[in-house]
């Protein structure tokens, strides 16, 4: 049974536990399966319509993750971060790591879920629940519990209350105090196969527009005025569009290499459009696969860390056009 079937079946039996424990690599969809899980138990026996909405947010879910710890008690609070985290894994579609936090914090310390935060709980469930049914409380990566946070947690998850459900969130290789995670129903999440490429349509045709006017580039000057344009134009999309076409260009980068040294089997990219993918392949080898692989991630960190994306997408098309030939 796979954890979305396991996670229904808990939810149409009734008999919701008081702990589960979501445990997989990043990329694996636990969280977005935790909220969801959460969603559905918040409306078991609720006498209010008020649901989970588009923005994370209901009276009876209560969220905590890592934040910076501050000698200021009232900032060791996640109803100071609450939005800003809300966002962060909106945009990112769920797909979120705690490297990619620390990021969007700008701190130089590591954000952890101190006794502070947990203490601060402890008082919101000591109130009743707003829609008269469960409450649930969402740890997004609980293995930033430090030990005091963790033994003091540990006294509200063995005498819960009446209807409330802890849901930790942790990666496979992390961890929770053991006598925390022995309390847990475990939901095991492994990630999509890497190998099945998800083509789409829109990025398809920037990809392949990019790909020909630098490969021409190297003798055409119109090409490389095309490129001038191409980089104008696609750094007026939206920051997460750039992203996403940046993750998605490097996929096909790499199946492009696959079939280039005969891994047929591991190449599932299948063009929409008139893209010459075989005639492609043949100039991605091992001599400029890494390099165009880390240009494509330089470019990726850049516009997630609000570079000017004009000049990282210029960058792009003129560096690529050099390793293409390489």
């Amino acid at each position: 049974m796979n954890p979305k079937e396991e996670l229904k079946s808990i939810v149409n039996s009734g008999r919701i536990p008081n702990s589960l424990l979501f445990q997989g690599p990043d990329g694996s969809g636990k969280l977005q399966a935790a909220i969801e899980f959460a969603r559905n138990v918040l409306n078991i026996g609720a006498q209010s319509t008020t649901n989970i909405n588009e923005k994370i947010s209901h009276p009876d879910l209560h969220i905590v993750f890592p934040i910076p710890s501050s000698e200021k008690k009232k900032e060791n609070s996640c109803d100071l971060y609450i939005n800003e985290w809300r966002d962060f894994v909106l945009q990112n579609k769920f797909n979120v790591t705690t490297k990619d936090w620390v990021d969007k914090l700008e701190t130089k310390k590591q954000p952890q879920i101190s006794i502070q935060i947990v203490s601060e709980l402890s008082k919101k469930l000591s109130l009743s629940s707003f829609a008269s049914g469960y409450k649930v409380v969402l740890f997004w990566m609980a293995d930033r519990l430090n030990e005091e946070a963790s033994n003091k947690l540990l006294k509200l998850v063995e005498e819960p209350g009446n209807k409330t459900v802890f849901l930790f969130i942790i990666n496979k290789n992390k961890s929770l105090l053991k006598t925390l995670e022995s309390r847990c129903q475990k939901i095991s999440f492994k990630k999509p196969n890497t190998n099945e490429f998800v083509n789409n349509d829109g990025h398809e045709k920037i990809f392949s527009e990019l790909t020909r006017n630098a490969f021409l580039a190297r003798t055409n000057k119109e090409s490389l005025s095309k490129l001038t344009e191409w980089s104008q134009n696609t750094s007026k999309l939206e920051r997460e569009e750039i992203k996403s076409f940046l993750m998605y260009s490097n996929s096909i980068f790499r199946q492009a290499f696959m079939k280039n040294i005969g891994l047929n089997q591991y190449v599932t990219f299948q063009s929409s459009s008139n893209f010459n993918f075989e005639g492609f392949s043949k100039y991605i080898n091992a001599n400029n696969i890494e390099s165009i692989n880390n240009l494509v991630e330089d470019c990726h960190y850049n516009i997630k860390r609000n570079a000017n994306s004009k000049m990282v997408m210029t960058s792009l098309a003129f560096e690529l056009t050099k390793l293409i030939h390489t």
